[in-house]
Formats: C-alpha cells, sequence, structure tokens
C-alpha cells in the first residue's frame, strides 16, 4: 500500500503535462514570435517558446513557469515588462504544454533547458545585442538559479516561491499528502524518485549553487503564506547567496502569487531591480568590479537615471 503510494506521487510529479496555451500575447495586444529551440541537454528535446519584442528594449527577460504550469501562466507577466521595456522570452519546460518530452525532472534538467534559452536568445536576431536576466517562479525559480551558476550570460536573477532543496520539498509535501504514514512513503519516493531523475534528489539543491550568481545580483521573492516552498526555503537560499542579493517578503500571498495580490508593488520593484541590474552591466562588467559598491551606488542613483545609463548597454 504504501508503495503503491509513493508509486503515484512519483507518478504525478513528473508525468507529462498536456497543457496547451489557448491565448497568446496578442491578446493582450503585444506583437510576438513562435520559436522552437533546443535544450541543452545531451537528450536535445526541442521545446517551445514566444519572444514577445518590446519597444527601445533595455534587455531580455527570460521568464520560467513553475512545476505542471505552462508559458501562459507567465503572460501577464510578460506584458508587465513589455510596457516597461523589457523583450521577454516565454517557454515550456520539457514535457509541459508544446515542448517535446515525457518526464518532468522538478528541477534537474529544467536547469538544461534553461541554458537552452539562453542559447536562442544570445543568437536570436531580436534578442541577440540586448543583455540577458532570468525570472523564475517555483521549479522554474531554481532552474534559473542553477543555470545562472554555470552561466555568466545571464546577468541577474529573480527567483519567487523557490526551494532551497528537492528532497526536503519532497518531504514536505508528502507529509502534507499522506500525514502519519510519511516517513516510509518518504523513503521509498526518495528511491524512486531517484531511479526516475538518475540522480538522488539532494543533488537538485539550489542552495549549493546559488553562491556561484555573484557579483551578478539576485532577488528572491518569498510568499509570505506559501506552504509549499516556506519561508524556511527561503532562508536558506538567502542566507547561501552572496551580495548583491535582496529579498521582498510578500505578506497574504500564496504559492507564486506575488505578483496577483501585490501587482503594483510587484511591478514596481521587479521593475527597479531590473534596471538597477543593467546599470551595473552599464557602469562595468559584473566579474571586473566590486559588487557590493557598485550595487549599492546603482540604487543610490535613483529611477531617473535608468534610461541615459542603459542605452550604454
Amino acid at each position: 500500500m504504501k508503495l503503491s503510494v509513493a508509486q503515484l506521487i512519483t507518478w504525478y510529479g513528473t508525468r507529462r503535462r498536456h497543457t496547451v496555451s489557448r491565448r497568446t500575447p496578442a491578446d493582450f495586444g503585444l506583437e510576438y514570435s513562435n520559436v522552437t529551440f533546443r535544450t541543452a541537454n545531451e537528450d536535445n528535446i526541442r521545446l517551445a517558446g514566444w519572444i514577445v519584442p518590446a519597444p527601445y528594449a533595455r534587455g531580455v527577460v527570460i521568464l520560467c513557469h513553475g512545476h505542471g504550469g505552462s508559458r501562459r501562466g507567465t503572460l501577464k507577466k510578460a506584458v508587465m515588462l513589455n510596457r516597461n521595456h523589457f523583450t521577454t522570452l516565454l517557454f515550456d519546460f520539457r514535457a509541459c504544454g508544446g515542448s517535446e518530452g515525457n518526464c518532468r525532472t522538478l528541477g534537474l534538467h529544467e536547469t538544461d533547458d534553461v541554458l537552452g534559452a539562453v542559447t536562442l536568445v544570445r543568437n536570436h536576431s531580436l534578442t541577440s545585442s540586448l543583455p540577458i536576466l532570468a525570472m523564475g517562479q517555483s521549479m522554474g525559480g531554481a532552474a534559473v538559479i542553477r543555470a545562472a551558476a554555470r552561466c555568466a550570460d545571464i546577468r541577474a536573477v529573480i527567483a519567487e516561491a523557490t526551494y532551497a532543496g528537492l528532497d526536503e520539498v519532497m518531504c514536505r509535501r508528502v507529509r502534507m499528502c499522506v500525514g502519519p504514514f510519511a516517513a516510509p512513503v518518504v523513503k521509498s519516493c526518495r528511491r524512486l524518485g531517484a531511479q526516475k531523475l538518475g540522480t538522488d534528489l539532494s543533488n537538485v539543491a539550489p542552495a549549493l549553487d546559488v553562491a556561484r550568481i555573484s557579483p551578478r545580483p539576485i532577488l528572491l521573492i518569498q510568499d509570505n503564506l506559501d506552504i509549499v516552498c516556506p519561508r524556511s526555503e527561503s532562508n536558506r537560499l538567502y542566507a547561501a547567496a552572496i551580495e548583491p542579493k535582496e529579498r521582498w517578503i510578500v505578506p497574504r500571498a500564496p504559492h507564486a502569487n506575488a505578483f496577483r495580490v501585490a501587482p503594483r508593488e510587484y511591478e514596481r520593484r521587479v521593475i527597479d531591480f531590473l534596471n538597477r541590474s543593467l546599470t551595473v552591466v552599464a557602469l562595468g562588467e559584473p566579474d571586473l568590479v566590486q559588487p557590493q559598491s557598485l550595487w549599492t551606488r546603482s540604487r543610490l542613483r535613483g529611477m531617473r537615471d535608468y534610461p541615459a545609463l542603459t542605452r550604454l548597454v
């Protein structure tokens, strides 16, 4: 019985999601281009997405959805970024939406999907001249952190409702589902998950990677009512990160819902962070400067200076 429960949980967590977006950027009055590209993983899976160009674009933001979601879940954020002059790439992770693949890997190979997205925007005619930034929520945030630790082309990271370690968040979800029977089910899930993913779940841990993002900036967004990835996960990530780092704790927001709960504050904070990230790029290459002093100076300059600075990028 306990093994059957573990098998069901493992199947549900990794099965393909056939959600196909019925809404497109055109429904919000935005032009877009359909794109396909290959993951950076050796399995060479083809991924599907949209590039939404912004007028007078300051940068390109790779938007990454959460576990079980699709690119349509990031559409409203793309609209918000577009009106603030950020081009966006929205795409479906492996085994989601219009992308290929039959197994979601909970952040493991999704990291390679993000790296594939970086290769696309680095070479696409609409985005090749723009600095690259990345935003992700939940599993997407984990994939973005792990990808940025491996790829210096990602100039700044925003991660919302993100786990610090896959093993811990899996244990928490199992306890929520089965209560007093959790211990043996967790043990079986760990074994089955390792077989499915080809690695121990403890190896998928953004907390082990996040320090390598510095001296590039990172913003962590914590939803205060999140029971999937509670504040303890954010605490671990924030403690492991190195400056420049910031965190925003959003009152009354459940898991991955900060934008819905506080849209104006979300836009203000996110755009301010991205603009300051571009200011750092304009003032000097991130790996050649003292990050904390330069990041502090960029904060003090204020929003009025961003247009002049970002034109230098």
